[in-house]
């Protein structure tokens, strides 16, 4: 598991939760920074996916990556409400915040 335990992995998540703020409606994991759904470990479902939406989370994953010296673990898949299908990929998993 690249080196983190499956309670730092959630607390990463629960970190970048709080950095996202009122642009996230909720971030979905996967168990493992290993496992892959759509290529992805974390689903984040945002209201709003324009380019500063964007840009906001990539920068706030970066900067939780280094809080814990690790780069490259998050891999997010970032929709929509509106996504359904995508969402329902993540149905049973671990909804770290909303």
């Amino acid at each position: 598991m690249r080196g983190i335990s499956e309670g730092s992995w959630l607390s990463l998540l629960k970190s970048l939760c709080s950095m996202l703020g009122s642009e996230m409606v909720k971030i979905i994991a996967l168990p493992s920074p290993d496992d892959r759904i759509y290529d992805s470990n974390l689903l984040i479902v945002v209201r709003d996916d324009s380019n500063n939406t964007v840009d906001h989370i990539i920068d706030s994953i970066c900067k939780a990556e280094r809080s814990v010296g690790l780069e490259g673990l998050i891999s997010p898949l970032i929709v929509t409400e509106d996504e359904k299908r995508i969402i329902e990929g993540f149905r049973g998993l671990e909804v770290v915040c909303e």
